[in-house]
């Protein structure tokens, strides 16, 4: 079992990205019952589905320092509470304003998780399969999305959107009670001067003192050479991981992965898809595919490699795309006789997604930022996601409406190609590197290209 214990601790910790997904997905079909008994204008809609987004952003803002501060095994504790109370909150909420308030609540622990549960994996995993079993974490958010589509489609007979909302408190509470057997990530405890119990975490993870005794010899190398001031990740040397953090949350977002997740129904009914059932039902072959493309993809993070997979996943992306802006004849719909092979596009382009951008931006901002300022360096990228994320969201209907449903895919479309230059040329191949091999390439001063290249001879005393 001590084997495998591992995965075991990455498993607890990629609960937090169920949370996420669900609560992220669940609101795409409540919205729909919401209005029976909250009477919404198109802007009152707008502030409902978005208000989880402020919240995100919020929560990934404020909550960056104390990734740092507390640890993140405390934080994680204090994430999955906070999932439950806004769960609550928004299944009992008795007017429009509690529910946005409950659902901001919610967004603040997404902000927070969506960095917290992949930094506490990748600093608990061993090196070679840390790419499997931090894209863990994408796998749980692919599942709470499939989760949340099943929940909206089982009480959408009831139009019971409140048991909808309220179903995350049960994942919460599980992520809660596995997080009290957890360790704390040894890395942060060396970082807070406390080797004994960073030592006395590791044991059972890597099973040898020969494996442990290296491993802390190399953390403390890279504690050494880093000051304790935050303001180190604007430094000139810790400034190219950051634009590639920046970077790979801005093009996941602007690939217009969240106009299918969030806008899904209405998408499918542009193409022709019938009532609202129909469409939630449909949506839920998306999360499906979403899924188990995400599973299928775990093991070739590590075998493959990020770059190769970027680049097919934003090849396959675009082509989906520009297909299915070729198929729109106007803003309004798709010919009766390509309405399947619109969502069968939709498909493909969730599949190349999948496999892509979806779990390695988030493995690679757990990986590429030096320790001292990793919690900090993570929550950056993960503002400048969740910006993006509430950019293309708050702008997508009022792009259809502008520049019509062709206009619309092939300005995403054009976002594909461009990030397939941007990965090319500056994003690094991490797979088999370790995080403080990394950490030496970047205060070496190598280019971006070069900083998961192998050390040819390290030290350390």
């Amino acid at each position: 079992m001590r084997k495998y214990y591992y995965v075991l601790i990455s498993l607890i910790a990629a609960i937090s990205g169920i949370l996420f997904g669900f609560d992220t997905g669940v609101m795409s079909g409540a919205i729909l019952f919401i209005e029976q008994d909250f009477p919404l204008t198109p802007g009152m809609n707008g502030i409902v589905v978005g208000s989880v987004l402020l919240g995100a952003l919020a929560g990934a803002i404020c909550s960056g320092r104390a990734t740092d501060y507390f640890g993140r095994r405390k934080l994680l504790l204090i994430v999955a509470f906070i999932f439950v109370f806004g769960a609550l909150g928004t299944a009992i909420a008795p007017s429009i304003l509690m529910l946005v308030v409950g659902r901001i609540i919610v967004g603040i622990a997404i902000g927070v998780a969506s960095y917290v549960g992949p930094l506490y994996i990748s600093e608990m995993a061993p090196k070679k399969h840390r790419g499997a079993l931090v894209s863990l974490n994408q796998l749980a958010i692919t599942a709470g999305i499939l989760l949340s589509y099943i929940v909206d489609y089982y009480f959408s007979f009831t139009s019971n959107w409140r048991w909808m909302l309220g179903f995350g408190i049960f994942p919460g509470i599980l992520l809660y009670l596995g997080m009290l057997y957890l360790p704390e990530s040894p890395r942060w405890l060396l970082s807070q001067g406390d080797e004994e119990q960073a030592r006395n975490n590791l044991l059972p993870i890597r099973g040898s003192e020969e494996s442990v005794e290296r491993e802390i010899a190399e953390i403390k190398v890279t504690l050494k050479k880093e000051a304790a001031d935050w303001k180190i990740i604007f430094s000139k040397l810790v400034r190219p991981v950051l634009w590639i953090g920046f970077g790979l949350a801005f093009i996941q977002q602007v690939t217009g992965i969240n106009t299918i997740l969030y806008y899904a129904p209405t998408i499918l009914k542009m193409a022709g898809f019938g009532n609202a059932s129909v469409s939630i039902l449909a949506t839920m072959g998306i999360g499906a595919v979403m899924f188990l493309v995400t599973l299928i993809a775990l093991p070739l993070i590590d075998r493959w490699g990020r770059r190769p997979l970027l680049l097919a996943g934003l090849v396959g992306m675009g082509l989906s795309l520009g297909a299915l802006a070729l198929m729109f004849e106007s803003s309004t719909g798709i010919p009766p006789s390509l309405e399947w092979l619109g969502l069968s596009t939709m498909l493909i382009y969730i599949a190349c997604f999948s496999f892509s951008l979806g779990p390695i931006m988030w493995l690679m901002i757990a990986e590429i930022y030096p320790l001292q300022v990793r919690g900090i360096g993570a929550s950056l990228a993960t503002c400048a996601n969740w910006c993006s994320n509430l950019l293309v969201t708050a702008t997508f209907l009022k792009m259809i409406e502008w520049v019509g449903a062709r206009g619309t895919f092939s300005v995403y479309m054009a976002c594909c190609l461009l990030s397939i230059g941007f990965v090319y040329f500056l994003i690094p191949e991490t797979k088999g590197t370790s995080l403080e091999e990394i950490e030496e390439n970047l205060f070496a001063g190598k280019p971006w290209r070069q900083l998961g290249s192998k050390l040819t001879k390290v030290k350390f005393k």
